[in-house]
């Protein structure tokens, strides 16, 4: 190595006195220290992932609330994250009180306003966003009671106003500028916690073929599947209103639960239907003209298709479609669907001399043929199926079936008498067997194809639709083979779902639709303590919804952050703020004292001794520093000057 030779020069050395070399090494310790604390973990820094359950010192801090959570009892999805969601409220110390119920008690507690939280859905396609939203005005559901407490200037009529007026708009830019004004409005009462979207599994074994996912979110089409082996009897085990089936109850065209949309789908058919992405498509009528009127309406002549018959025989046509419309929407008994805007639109319906059915409204409603390919109630059932045939009278012998409207709608019966309906539609499917047992259970309902069926007569001979007690049953007879389909939320869990799709796929097909509804927990704003908007943002923010979504559902859904799914109709708007998991800010909100830790934020045993080390370094500086400016004051330096001559040096090549 070479080196340039040193010229002669004057420096500074230290001579020390015993310890000195220690103490220049103390000196250089303070610098250190900012490295080692900056390591250390710090509560403020710690990822909220980490940040965990509260101390029992911040819960006695927190604002101490009790709240009934309204459930079903047979409903497996819910029931797999309840649990989750009870646990993540009692970190802020807000308690849970789970109310697992069964169907009757869980419709008179959303009808009554029995509640503090009750999980529920939006309705999927093709109802929402706009029949959804109607739906508000109707006492007997959910909505009805949760938004009576909205915060000013928001209330429930000014509400249900911007409902009705977003409706009756013909340009579609402005309906889509008020429903997003709604949908905000919404989301900023901050009385729904969007957990997550929902995909509809169906469960096919490998001996089917050609099934389609519906583009309705409770029917399960079955007209086109393709039997490659095996008998035409096909076993099922449906999903009910997203819970294991019971019964399919009465078989109604026009009425509601107990009625079971998928029996009513394979039944009953509407005058359109609804395909992928809300294409009107035609189903008993073949084509339809819209024409303004001088009213500010609109008129809709429908063309009936023709050659149609019904299970027993009779023909279909534009006498027996006014027939099923003068008793679904007669002035009494309309009031119990006034969730469905048609029901206030519809100005009359009438047979012209062609035989086409014309409708009128008296503004331009613009979901008027959405609505019209609903599963219920504007579809048909035959005449003879009615009390006194094509003759029957709305009032005196109208279709509905006695006690079935409810008792927010008993009132109806007081003049109008319910004769009955049978169950006689122009579906692929008829009803050929129902036997029910004392607990309302149904043992065995059977349905068989309708061979004349205008679309083609299906596959499958006949259907057996299965009543099973637990999912594991369902899935256990899907891998034997003793059942052949799963269809819809409700007989299986999301993970057994996963389970069958990635390790049974050689004797099952699992298919899923798209994301036809949002999973929710809506807050009831009319009843304390859930009418406190600052409550209602603690519990959304608590809920830490993608970890157990992730645990519970296997990969199966996704979690949502706004009301509605972003595939319906004018609802793919980004909201604000965003409703996420944030435990801290759940904290603050509801804790008037913010934990400053958590149990996961203890120091390690080795930061400690950092920290006494360090402590103990700076001490022995200070004390260091002090006896050297008493030693200088003595005229006692602990260090003196000595001149050092040097030499030049030449250093040579090694």
């Amino acid at each position: 190595d070479r080196a340039e030779p040193l010229e002669h020069k004057r420096f500074l050395a230290y001579r020390s006195r015993p310890g000195t070399m220690f103490a220049l090494l103390l000196l250089t310790a303070p610098a250190s220290l900012p490295a080692i604390m900056s390591s250390l973990p710090i509560v403020s820094s710690l990822p909220m992932s980490e940040r965990r359950l509260a101390t029992d010192e911040t819960i006695e801090n927190c604002k101490k609330v009790t709240i009934d959570f309204v459930i079903r009892d047979n409903d497996p999805t819910i029931a797999s994250v309840e649990d989750d969601i009870v646990r993540d409220l009692a970190k802020i110390g807000i308690n849970v009180n789970t109310r697992v119920v069964n169907a009757s008690a869980y419709i008179k507690a959303e009808t009554e306003g029995d509640y503090h939280m009750l999980f529920t859905r939006t309705w999927g396609a093709p109802y929402d966003p706009h029949s959804y939203f109607n739906g508000f005005a109707v006492p007997a559901h959910v909505e009805y009671s949760a938004i009576g407490g909205l915060e000013p200037p928001l209330t429930r009529d000014a509400l249900l106003e911007m409902i009705a007026d977003v409706q009756v708009q013909s340009d579609p830019l402005v309906v889509a500028d008020k429903w997003e004004e709604i949908l905000q409005e919404m989301h900023n009462q901050a009385m729904l916690i969007p957990l997550w979207g929902t995909r509809i599994p169906y469960v096919l074994n490998r001996r089917f073929a050609g099934f389609t996912p519906s583009t309705q979110t409770y029917s399960y089409p079955l007209s086109s599947v393709k039997i490659h082996s095996g008998s035409g009897n096909v076993t099922v085990a449906p999903g009910a209103g997203g819970s294991l089936f019971s019964s399919i109850g009465p078989v109604h065209a026009h009425q509601y639960y107990p009625n079971q949309l998928f029996v009513q789908s394979w039944i009953y058919e509407g005058l359109v239907g609804y395909g992928q992405d809300g294409e009107i498509s035609p189903v008993l009528a073949t084509s339809w003209v819209v024409q303004e009127i001088p009213s500010g309406g609109a008129q809709y002549t429908f063309t009936l298709r023709e050659g149609v018959k019904f299970h027993d025989g009779s023909d279909w046509n534009c006498a027996v479609a006014k027939l099923n419309f003068d008793h679904v929407l007669s002035p009494t008994v309309k009031q119990r669907h006034k969730w469905l805007g048609t029901t206030e639109q519809l100005t009359s319906w009438s047979c012209n001399s062609a035989g086409q059915f014309v409708l009128e409204t008296k503004s331009a409603f613009y979901p008027l043929l959405q609505e019209l390919s609903y599963i219920r109630p504007l579809t048909f059932a035959a005449a003879t199926a009615f009390a006194q045939g094509i003759d029957s009278d709305p009032d005196t012998h109208n279709s509905c079936n006695s006690g079935d409207f409810g008792s927010r709608y008993a009132f109806i019966e007081d003049t109008v008498t319910c004769a009955g309906l049978k169950p006689i539609g122009t579906g692929p499917f008829k009803l050929a067997q129902q036997e029910t047992n004392a607990d309302g259970v149904d043992i065995k309902a059977v349905f068989a194809r309708h061979d004349d069926y205008w679309g083609g007569a299906p596959e499958i001979e006949f259907l057996h639709i299965r009543y099973y007690e637990t999912t594991d049953d369902v899935q256990k007879d899907l891998l034997s083979g003793d059942l052949d389909m799963a269809l819809g939320i409700g007989p299986l869990t999301p993970k057994q779902v996963q389970d069958l799709k990635y390790y049974h796929s050689d004797k099952v097909d699992v298919r899923h639709s798209e994301v036809m509804q949002n999973a929710l927990v809506i807050m009831n704003t009319n009843k304390a303590p859930t009418s406190d908007i600052v409550t209602r943002r603690a519990i959304i923010h608590a809920v830490d919804k993608s970890r157990f979504i992730k645990e519970e559902f296997a990969g199966l859904e996704q979690p949502v952050y706004q009301q509605m799914p972003f595939s319906a109709p004018y609802c793919n708007v980004e909201l604000n703020p965003t409703w996420a998991f944030d435990f801290e800010k759940a904290q603050l909100l509801n804790c008037p004292v913010p934990a400053e830790t958590t149990t996961s934020d203890k120091l390690p045993v080795w930061a400690i001794a950092v920290i006494a080390v360090g402590g103990a370094l700076l001490v022995a500086v200070l004390a260091f520093l002090y006896v050297m400016y008493r030693r200088e004051k003595q005229n006692k330096p602990l260090f003196t000057n000595i001149n050092v001559e040097t030499k030049d040096v030449e250093v040579r090549d090694a």
